[in-house]
């Protein structure tokens, strides 16, 4: 089975979870009791049907002579690319778990050091800070300040 047919199944099986507890949403209050579940049950729904087709096309591509199971095994192997995939994944997990409890600005910070290290190498470990600086900085100030969206801040207080 290859990887894109694995990924194919994981995104409809995502698809079924998200459009089951869409539907599991409480019915608003107020005006139209379906109003909130629309828009999340178009998105499930929508993922299904791409699973659906993914997994399709995948068994439509399916190898059907040995020479061809034998490069498709072959694409298999774990390269620099999927290192680079799963690093991100797990920055990402990362990110989402220091997100609150350190503020955006550092755990923005680390999460942006950590992507362009992953990405550009440690050669450029000195510009990928200051790019890492500015941005976590700038963010903040345009949205705590300028948009009024009340970002999480450090346990510092001022930033």
């Amino acid at each position: 089975m290859s990887l894109s047919t694995i990924m194919s199944m994981v995104v409809t099986l995502i698809g079924a979870l998200y459009t089951f507890s869409t539907l599991m949403l409480p019915a608003a209050r107020i005006g139209n009791p379906t109003a909130p579940k629309v828009f999340p049950l178009i998105l499930g729904i929508a993922l299904l049907i791409l699973g659906f087709l993914l997994i399709i096309a995948e068994l439509r591509n399916l190898p059907k002579t040995e020479e061809e199971k034998k490069k498709a095994k072959a694409s298999l192997a774990f390269g620099p690319v999927e290192k680079n995939i799963i690093f991100t994944i797990l920055n990402g997990i990362l990110y989402a778990l220091l997100f609150n409890p350190i503020g955006y600005i550092f755990s923005t910070f680390i999460f942006l050091n950590l992507q362009l290290l992953i990405f550009r190498g440690k050669q450029k470990w000195l510009n990928s800070m200051l790019i890492s600086t500015i941005f976590a900085v700038f963010a903040f100030l345009l949205f705590n300040t300028f948009l009024g969206v009340f970002l999480p801040t450090s346990p510092l207080q001022f930033i």
